[in-house]
């Protein structure tokens, strides 16, 4: 595409379908995938190709209708994969500045295992039902990572509330395996909020024991 860019008056048909196509089939939606394109012509400082442009869309198109569909539920737990989680997070930073309302990030933490990374496949059945059983009609997202639960949840003191009875739920599971379990809370900034591996955000704003 860049040395279509630097080298032709216009974009081939083909190329820009085969960009559109490659890009579904890694899982990139449709309005991404247009905004990355005209970024293209931007960075190039040159006017946007419609007919490139329209090629890249049907390619996207094609693709996609026959793509197997990209799983966004944790096999394990029932709750987000980490991709998943990662672009709501992008999503709603997008908002942060319009009429969506705030949203925030909460940090359930369970301790840690010895030798491992992870709770038993049981364990973290248990640990997914308990989560959604609390969560439901929050308009929450949650994820399970590193023996933590994150959430990322529309700000609201119902919300909140409920966010605190899923720490109560999760120390309940079988009989206090998971316990201790601290719960912390985070606003989210204006710009994507990456999930760590390590530890959660460093600005709290409410932590509970």
């Amino acid at each position: 595409m860049v040395t279509s860019l630097a080298t032709r008056a216009v974009i081939p048909a083909n190329t820009a379908k085969s960009l559109g196509a490659a890009r579904a089939r890694n899982g990139v939606g449709i309005s991404e995938t247009m905004m990355d394109f005209r970024a293209l012509f931007t960075a190039a400082n040159q006017s946007l190709d419609i007919d490139a442009l329209q090629s890249l869309a049907e390619g996207w198109a094609e693709a996609a209708e026959s793509a197997p569909p990209i799983s966004c539920t944790d096999v394990y737990t029932g709750l987000a994969t980490k991709a998943h989680f990662q672009r709501r997070i992008h999503e709603v930073s997008g908002f942060a500045a319009g009429c969506q309302g705030a949203y925030a990030l909460a940090v359930i933490s369970m301790p840690g295992l010895r030798g491992s990374r992870s709770h038993c496949w049981t364990q973290l059945a248990l640990l997914g039902d308990a989560v959604k059983g609390q969560l439901r009609g929050t308009g929450a997202t949650a994820m399970y990572q590193d023996s933590a639960v994150h959430v990322l949840f529309p700000v609201g003191e119902e919300n909140v509330s409920r966010m605190v009875q899923c720490k109560v739920a999760l120390e309940a599971v079988g009989e206090g395996a998971l316990a201790p379990v601290r719960i912390a809370f985070y606003p989210l900034a204006s710009d994507a909020v990456p999930v760590s591996t390590a530890k959660p955000p460093v600005v709290s704003f409410f932590e509970s024991n």
